[in-house]
C-alpha cells in the first residue's frame, strides 16, 4: 500500500488573559506536533514523545488526539483509516494552563478531516473544538493564530481575530505545580455582583483596545479582573508575589494564563529579568518552574509539508 504521513503543528496558547474569562485568549510560538502515519495494521497506535509521556493514555480510542480525530470523521461522514501510528511530540505542559488539551484537539480535527477528505471549513472546525473542550477561549487561538475574541450563539463559536506583533513579548513560567481544571472551576463563586461585572465588561474592553492601538502601558489595567483570578491565584503557590515580582522587573502586567499554574507577563523590554524574576519567586518557596519568551502566532495550527 502507499502510505502517507500527515504533520500537524499546533501552537500553545493562553486564554482569559485577566479580565478577558472564557473569552479572549492568544496563540503563542510554542508548538506541539502530531504526526500520523497510514499503514496496514488493523489499529491505530499512540506514540508519545516528550511532556507526559506515561501520563497521557496510549490507547487511541481513550487518547484525546484519536477521539477529535474520530469526531473530525464523524462530522464529514467518513470513516478513519483501520490501521496507522499517531505520533505526538509534546512541548507544551499538561495541566499548566498554556493549552495543552486544545493543541491534542484542534490537531486530532486537523488531521481526521484531512484523512477523510477535507471537509470541514475553518467555522466547522471551531465550532465542533468547542463543543468537545466546552468553551472557545484556548481552541479559536490553537485553531486560527493571534489573539481572539470569541462568543458562542446557539452552539456556533464565532471569534474575531487580531493579529498582534513581534513587539510585545509574553513571558511564561510554569511552576512544578498542576492546577486541575475542575479545582479551578470550583473555587469560582456562583453568582457575582453587578458592579464586579460592570468592572470586567470595561477592563475587558480596555484591554483588547490597548493590544489594538499599541498602547501596551495600558496593559495592566485592561488584565485586571473580578470574575476569576482573584479566586484561582490561591491555588498558585506564592502566585500573588510572582505577578508583583513580574511588575516589579518592568512587565506592563501580568496575570494567570488559562487557569493555571501558568503565570504570563506582557513585555516590550527586560523580558530575561522578568522572567528570571518570577522563577526565583517559585524558587525561593522550593518551586522548580520552567520559563520561555515568547511572541504571538499570528498563523494558527498548520499542516506542513
Amino acid at each position: 500500500m502507499t502510505t502517507r504521513t500527515l504533520h500537524v503543528q499546533v501552537p500553545a496558547t493562553s486564554a482569559n488573559l485577566g479580565s478577558g474569562f472564557d473569552a479572549v485568549g492568544i496563540a503563542l510560538n510554542y508548538f506541539n506536533e502530531i504526526y500520523f502515519t497510514e499503514d496496514d495494521k488493523e489499529f491505530i497506535s499512540v506514540e508519545i514523545e516528550g511532556l507526559g509521556k506515561g501520563e497521557i493514555p496510549e490507547t487511541f480510542a481513550d487518547n484525546m488526539v484519536g477521539q477529535a480525530m474520530e469526531r473530525a470523521a464523524a462530522y464529514n461522514g467518513e470513516s478513519l483509516p483501520k490501521g496507522g501510528a499517531v505520533k505526538l511530540v509534546n512541548r507544551i505542559p499538561p495541566g499548566r494552563g498554556m493549552g495543552s488539551s486544545s493543541s491534542a484537539i484542534i490537531g486530532g480535527i486537523l488531521i481526521g478531516d484531512a484523512l477523510t477528505g477535507s471537509k470541514m471549513s475553518k467555522e466547522d472546525m471551531l465550532s465542533l473544538a468547542t463543543e468537545i473542550e466546552g468553551h472557545p477561549d484556548n481552541v479559536a487561538p490553537a485553531l486560527l493564530g493571534g489573539l481572539t475574541i470569541s462568543i458562542m450563539d446557539g452552539g456556533k463559536t464565532m471569534t474575531n481575530v487580531v493579529p498582534v506583533g513581534d513587539d510585545l513579548s509574553f513571558i511564561t513560567v510554569s511552576p512544578d505545580v498542576e492546577v486541575f481544571t475542575e479545582d479551578a472551576r470550583a473555587v469560582l463563586p456562583k453568582e457575582i455582583a453587578y458592579k464586579d461585572a460592570v468592572f470586567n465588561v470595561s477592563r475587558v474592553s480596555f484591554l483588547v483596545s490597548s493590544l489594538v492601538t499599541k498602547q501596551y502601558d495600558r496593559l495592566q489595567y485592561g488584565l485586571q479582573d473580578k470574575l476569576h483570578v482573584p479566586y484561582r491565584i490561591g491555588l498558585i503557590p506564592g502566585g500573588e508575589s510572582v505577578l508583583k515580582a513580574a511588575e516589579d522587573a518592568g512587565a506592563l502586567g501580568a496575570t494567570i494564563s488559562g487557569s493555571g499554574s501558568t503565570l504570563i507577563a506582557f513585555a516590550v523590554q527586560n523580558e530575561q529579568a522578568i522572567m528570571e524574576a518570577m522563577m526565583n519567586e517559585f524558587k525561593i518557596r522550593g518551586i522548580d518552574s520552567e520559563g520561555h519568551i515568547l511572541k504571538c502566532w499570528n498563523e494558527g495550527a498548520q499542516i506542513l509539508p
